[in-house]
């Protein structure tokens, strides 16, 4: 009898301590709705020139030149820096001054003003463009309108993984209104103030080309995703922590997976 009681106390600790590591990724996936994202990739792909988008919305990506290899969540997408791209054919991203997020995670040791995401035509206001910013031997997380930019302070180009999100918030007009993230921190406004008004008419969505006179995209990336509000930090560092997948709540067995692989780690 006692040692029954025993058992039924340890499996009633044990489901219970289950259940509390469970608790956050239950509130990760309610904290983001999935109706909010415009295209996400995971890059998980093994070969092929297509991305696959698992935001539900069929903007498949395709892609020119880069490779894959590992990155922050199974695979990632290298680039040459040369001429390495993915577009999102058919789609032109998010227009005027509606709010926005965009995140991915970026790798490279090399300072130069990557290409990362940019829709838009090259006039004035109508542009949208994040890439790096180059000061020094450093390379920071930078917006830009044709006329004005954003950008911040801390370095993405020391050859470690970096966390990037811009977010552009509802009621917003103007480039130093975005709020840069880099791994989780909000970062310093600097740059020239312009008025945003992206046009969506013509140009589909670019990940890694270069504009204009920058240059492309040399390093590697993971998980870019871009969606139609302006997320919280919660949100945001739900997706750094536990990956897209799991943070939109597409398959929960991986929340699972994750946490007991922190608890490894730790």
């Amino acid at each position: 009898m006692k040692f029954r009681s025993q058992t039924t106390m340890k499996i009633v600790l044990l489901s219970s301590i289950v259940f509390t590591l469970l608790i956050p990724f239950i509130s990760f996936a309610a904290t983001i709705d999935v109706g909010t994202v415009e295209v996400a990739y995971l890059l998980d792909e093994n070969d092929g020139n297509v991305a696959k988008d698992i935001s539900g919305n069929e903007r498949h990506g395709e892609i020119t030149g880069a490779k894959r290899v590992e990155g922050m969540f199974g695979k990632a997408l290298e680039y040459d820096g040369t001429d390495d791209n993915l577009i999102v054919t058919g789609y032109n991203g998010i227009g005027g001054t509606d709010p926005r997020t965009t995140v991915f995670w970026f790798k490279s040791d090399v300072v130069r003003d990557h290409s990362w995401v940019k829709w838009g035509v090259n006039a004035s206001t109508q542009k949208y463009y994040i890439r790096s910013h180059v000061r020094g031997n450093e390379c920071n997380l930078r917006v830009e309108v044709n006329g004005g930019n954003n950008f911040g302070t801390d370095n993405v180009c020391d050859g470690e993984w970096h966390h990037c999100a811009v977010v552009f918030p509802k009621g917003s007009d103007a480039v130093k209104d975005h709020d840069l993230y880099v791994d989780g921190k909000l970062q310093a406004k600097e740059g020239t103030e312009f008025a945003v008004n992206t046009n969506i008419d013509t140009q589909a969505i670019n990940i890694g080309a270069k504009l204009a006179n920058h240059t492309f995209m040399f390093g590697s990336m993971d998980e870019v995703a871009i969606f139609n509000v302006d997320l919280s930090l919660k949100q945001i560092n739900s997706i750094r922590n536990v990956g897209l997948k799991s943070a939109l709540g597409i398959d929960p067995q991986d929340k699972l997976t994750t946490r007991w692989g922190m608890i490894k780690k730790y």
